[in-house]
């Protein structure tokens, strides 16, 4: 058996994709360009009619209704998923039985690959491959993987839930174990398309194999080269970078009047030769798994081979003479398409950068106060919040045991206090006795709402606070959180929100001036309709079109919990309302920055981190 070191294995996969490297960058772009233009939006509109089935416009779990139209939400729910995933795998299947034509020297053709095609889409549509499914659309996009489609690569766990884990020692190590189990999951299942798409193999049987032949040296083999594979793109990313950043830098310089116009088409020529980079990495990357593969043919089953590649690679031989398989007007074809795309992204990109290059108004809310120099929901998280100049501070705010309020987040005091006891079964002077710990080590005393809001208003400090689930919630608790916030003179200076659409409407009627905000953990594809002043997205989610949704039905936009510096840039550049973040003196710094800027450049770079994808 012969064995390939990660050189000889990237090699001999780099050869494979320069082989067949025009119709195999075509076809990716043209996948891409699909995906993004026609599938999204027609998954988008199966969505939206799943949705309305259950008498919603948008997701909102509040209002969801278990009743006779959920079978047809479900249903819907279940096509779009299925429709998914065949179309997220005709993409492999055919860079697949490109590649295979290529590393052999074939010519690749659309008639060949179509003929290979019909095969390996019967086995699809069989139930027998919808293992495949749960590598696709789990293991795969979980795990950070670049070997990803379109349709999958927003597929995560929201950092929100992320974030939350990373907060206990406890909870951080299953989080960090689980994150080490996916990536051996995916490693050991990385042959399993090549598998299934080159054999008689069903999906669970390919799986199986490939676990099989991913043992030991070839794990590592294989880790090595997608790692190489990756950090190659990475470094063309930066360069791609810096090359479409140079024309404006220059502009801003010596004709800042030209520099919208050629920030525009910068990002266009950048966003265009980022599809084209990402459909060579994907092949690239599957010329990997395929060189893998054939390989270790011997190591497969019996009755899954031949797969029509070699099983004796000699890595010093060259491949075969290429076969033909286009000629210049091919190649001009593909570059003046090119061009064309470009140009139109350009002119697409115009407003785009216009309304970026506007100086950021958003507000900076420090989430809990600011952990780094206090423990969230403390008067030291609060006075840390007002030195790093937040704007507003994000506290939580529950019922105790005696129907008084406390400032708290977790319902059990297990996280931080190290007690297993719930908020609601103790008073508030029970409570306020208690010292919490953070993850950092900051230590305080639990604070009575009373307590903070006087705090808060010895700093001016204005506060976003959260009507929050888990204490003792009795039937009149916004009543008499009302009462209190009345007594102390707070209703006018703070804000309010909650995920609990009965208190925003309660607040509302109580309260008609106040200032109230509709949590949504996952906004959809559309805002749904409530009677808050503004509605507070989950990052994952808080795209530009939930922005302008927002917007088009009356809505200010707040976002949580938004902690990178990329999240954090894009959304004072899109002039969101809102940014509730751990780290509001990073968000403070960039808002500076950018009301301080006097040219495009610095606009255009974000703008590239967040219009131009690799893998």
């Amino acid at each position: 058996m012969h064995r390939l070191s990660p050189f000889s294995l990237l090699r001999t996969s780099f050869r494979t994709v320069r082989h067949a490297w025009l119709p195999l960058v075509t076809v990716m772009l043209a996948f891409q360009l699909a995906m993004l233009m026609l599938v999204s939006p027609l998954l988008a509109w199966i969505f939206r009619e799943a949705l309305r089935a259950n008498g919603m416009l948008a997701l909102d779990f509040s209002a969801l209704h278990f009743n006779g139209t959920i079978g047809i939400t479900l249903a819907l729910i279940v096509v779009i998923m299925l429709l998914a995933f065949w179309i997220a795998s005709l993409q492999f299947i055919v860079l697949m039985l490109m590649l295979r034509r290529a590393y052999n020297a074939e010519a690749v053709t659309a008639r060949t690959i179509l003929a290979d095609v019909k095969t390996t889409m019967r086995k699809l549509i069989r139930p027998s491959s919808l293992p495949l499914f749960f590598y696709l659309f789990f293991i795969l996009p979980l795990s950070g993987f670049g070997f990803a489609s379109t349709l999958s690569q927003g597929i995560a766990v929201p950092s929100f839930i992320s974030g939350e884990l990373m907060k206990s020692p406890t909870s951080a190590a299953i989080w960090t174990g689980f994150l080490v189990l996916l990536a051996l999951l995916n490693l050991r299942y990385a042959l399993s398309l090549p598998i299934f798409v080159l054999s008689r193999a069903t999906g669970g049987k390919a799986m199986r194999q490939s676990w099989r032949l991913t043992r030991g040296w070839a794990a590592l083999r294989l880790a090595l080269a997608t790692l190489i594979v990756l950090f190659i793109a990475g470094t063309a990313t930066l360069a791609l970078t810096v090359i479409a950043i140079l024309p404006t830098a220059l502009s801003d310089e010596v004709l800042p009047a030209a520099s919208p116009a050629i920030a525009a088409f910068s990002l266009g020529v950048a966003q265009l030769a980022g599809l084209l980079l990402t459909g060579f990495v994907v092949s690239w990357l599957g010329a990997v798994l395929l060189v893998l593969v054939f390989q270790r043919e011997d190591q497969l089953a019996p009755e899954l081979r031949p797969l029509n590649g070699s099983a004796a690679i000699n890595e010093t031989a060259p491949l075969k003479p290429a076969a033909p398989i286009g000629h210049r007007r091919r190649i001009a074809g593909l570059f003046a398409g090119a061009a064309v795309l470009a140009m139109g992204l350009g002119f697409f990109h115009l407003g785009t950068m216009q309304q970026l290059s506007q100086h950021p108004n958003t507000l900076v809310l420090g989430h809990r106060g600011f952990s780094d120099g206090g423990a969230e929901n403390t008067l030291s998280g609060l006075e840390a919040a007002v030195a790093a100049n937040a704007d507003l501070v994000e506290i939580d705010v529950m019922q105790t045991a005696d129907k008084k309020f406390v400032v708290m987040h977790d319902a059990s005091l297990s996280r931080l206090a190290g007690r297993d006891v719930k908020v609601k079964d103790l008073t508030l002077d029970e409570l306020t006795a208690i010292t919490v710990r953070d993850q950092f080590g900051h230590t305080d005393k639990i604070p009575s709402l009373e307590q903070y809001i006087a705090r808060a208003q010895e700093l001016e400090m204005p506060l976003l606070i959260e009507v929050k689930s888990g204490g003792l919630d009795t039937p009149d608790r916004v009543a008499l959180l009302v009462d209190e916030l009345e007594t102390l003179d707070a209703m006018q200076q703070n804000i309010f929100h909650t995920l609990d659409k009965p208190v925003v409407q309660e607040l509302k009627t109580l309260r008609p001036d106040a200032t109230v905000g509709y949590i949504l953990a996952f906004a959809g594809v559309d805002i749904p309709q409530t009677d808050a002043d503004f509605v507070v997205v989950e990052q994952w989610s808080a795209t530009q079109a939930m922005q302008d949704a927002a917007y088009h039905s009356g809505y200010a936009f707040f976002s949580w919990t938004v902690n990178d510096d990329a999240g954090i840039r894009e959304l004072l550049r899109r002039d969101a309302d809102g940014i509730i973040t751990d780290h509001p003196d990073t968000a403070v710094d960039a808002r500076e920055e950018m009301q301080q800027e006097t040219g495009l450049a610095g606009t255009l770079v974000d703008a590239m981190t967040r219009f131009v994808v690799v893998f």
